[in-house]
């Protein structure tokens, strides 16, 4: 089984908002992974906070998403009330779309969304499908990136972005000993959690091949990412989407 880390990337900026893609970029799909830059919050959410759930103001968020939207084509967004679990989502339109942590679609012309802040999103392209994926802890344990991918045919490529790393994620000791467990003693050194290299298990589980790690460690990288680790609970989130070109 074959897994591609995938070390290149482009910071790119449109609209005002700045944003990483994959390089190559992936072929009948846009990926996006935006970053902190490039919004109008002011301190803590500075400055493309995409969350009214934090304490920023709804008319910041209001125009940050607007500039996201300008980014993607205009297109709009279907997005779910994250519940930190291991439910995968099916849409057929933009929109508020339930609770969940994974979107799955058939349908073009909109984009699926997940908001994140050290938690890890993936996104994964199948045969004639998409999906996005909130992994944290809970879900990367129960398996959400491979239960999202299962259905998605045999030909998936899975696009690991920006999250918290081994580096700056040091967990309880009975956390790290359920992640060894589950996904094997590399996973872990010590007490410090590696949840992209769970993830990418996972998915080699459900018998995805190609898998392309961003590499990008939001508790290193605050100038580009929010970080609930390192920031604390008053930071902003950042917006991770794909869709059909």
């Amino acid at each position: 089984m074959q897994s591609v880390l995938w070390e290149e990337h482009a910071v790119s900026e449109a609209g005002g908002a700045t944003y990483v893609t994959p390089v190559p970029r992936p072929e009948g799909v846009s990926v996006w992974f935006f970053t902190r830059k490039g919004g109008i919050s002011g301190p803590p959410y500075d400055s493309l906070n995409v969350s009214t759930l934090v304490g920023d103001s709804p008319e910041a968020v209001t125009e940050n998403l607007s500039r996201i939207q300008t980014v993607m084509g205009e297109r709009p967004s279907a997005w779910v009330r994250q519940v930190a679990g291991v439910s995968v989502v099916e849409v057929e339109r933009p929109g508020f779309a339930g609770e969940g942590d994974a979107l799955v679609t058939r349908e073009g012309g909109f984009a699926l969304a997940v908001a994140v802040a050290d938690c890890v999103p993936v996104a994964l392209v199948g045969e004639g499908l998409t999906s996005i994926v909130h992994s944290g802890w809970r879900g990367t344990l129960s398996g959400i990136s491979a239960k999202a991918a299962s259905g998605m045919g045999t030909e998936v490529r899975a696009y690991i972005g920006p999250g918290i790393r081994r580096c700056c994620y040091e967990v309880s000791q009975e956390l790290a000993d359920r992640f060894s467990g589950r996904f094997g003693e590399e996973v872990v050194s010590g007490r410090y959690l590696s949840l992209p290299e769970a993830i990418r298990r996972n998915l080699e589980e459900a018998g995805v091949e190609e898998i392309h790690d961003l590499g990008l460690c939001t508790g290193c990288r605050t100038d580009l990412f929010y970080s609930h680790r390192k920031e604390g609970p008053r930071t902003g989130r950042n917006l991770a989407a794909v869709a059909f070109t």
